[in-house]
Order: structure tokens, then sequence, then C-alpha cells
């Protein structure tokens, strides 16, 4: 078995993580970055880019009910569509506590 030395894990690159990998990297660090997520094919996995809204079910508009149920948060977002939901987690199969008091609505992709 193979095995790797890392000066340094960071795990999660979205804003802060990315930052993070960047500035110790830049330090002279081996930086491995951890990520959660399914990875993403370009060109392949964006079965939204070249469809007009009028060729899209709805027209690219949501389903009310679907969105209701699964996607309650991520459909508040306004980059959030029927071109682009497999983007987005689902909020039902990923829950997150909230504190009802000071609500804060995290937008979620999931992907790498």
């Amino acid at each position: 078995m193979t095995t790797y030395d890392y000066d340094a894990i960071v795990v999660g690159s979205g804003i802060s993580g990315g930052w993070a990998a960047k500035e110790l990297t830049e330090k002279g660090l081996k930086v491995l970055v951890l990520e959660r997520g399914a990875p993403l094919e370009h060109g392949k996995d964006y079965k939204g880019e070249h469809v007009p809204p009028w060729k899209a079910p709805f027209r690219g508009k949501p389903e009310r009910e679907l969105y209701k149920q699964d996607y309650r948060v991520q459909s508040t977002s306004y980059a959030f569509g029927e071109l682009n939901r497999d983007f987005w987690l689902n909020d039902r199969e990923n829950p997150y506590d909230v504190n009802e008091d000071n609500l804060f609505l995290w937008m979620r992709g999931g992907r790498v």
C-alpha cells in the first residue's frame, strides 16, 4: 500500500477551505483537501446548459410540490432552477438543524 505524507489537511473546499488551502500551499506546505459530494464530469453533467427554457419541462420553472418537499431551502436561491436542480443538495435527504429564532438558509451544492 502506498502512503502519503501531508503537512496539513483541509476539510471542505468552500470559500474558507479553499482560501486556507491556497495560503498553506503558497507557504510551501503539502496540503490534502477533502471534499464530500458527487464528482462533476465537465460537459456530461451540465444537463440544462444548452436547453432553452421553452424546451424544458415547465419551461424551467419548478414543480411546486417537489420543491416544497425536497428543496424547501435550496429553492429560495435566485440561482436554483429546474435546469440546474442536480447541482443542489436535496433538503429532505440532507437535513440540517435550523434555529427558527435566527434563521440561516444554507445553500448547499454537494458537488466537487
